[in-house]
């Protein structure tokens, strides 16, 4: 695995704003559902990743892991 985790957010990045534009245009209800759930998601996982990265910055900071 060679990808950063800053590579990974902006993939997921860009894949929520692909899903966000997706949810605009559907007009299936059940498709849009879906899509839906998969934006959730990926906003769950940028959070993780975002919380992980801000945990580690708050450390390092405070001399922790030096």
């Amino acid at each position: 695995m060679d990808t950063t985790v800053r590579g990974h957010m902006q993939r997921l990045e860009q894949k929520r704003d692909l899903l966000n534009a997706q949810i605009l245009e559907e007009s299936d209800a059940q498709k849009r559902k879906q899509l839906e759930t998969d934006l959730r998601a990926v906003e769950s996982t940028l959070k993780f990743y975002r919380d992980a990265l801000e945990t580690e910055r708050r450390l390092f900071q405070d001399g922790f892991l030096l």
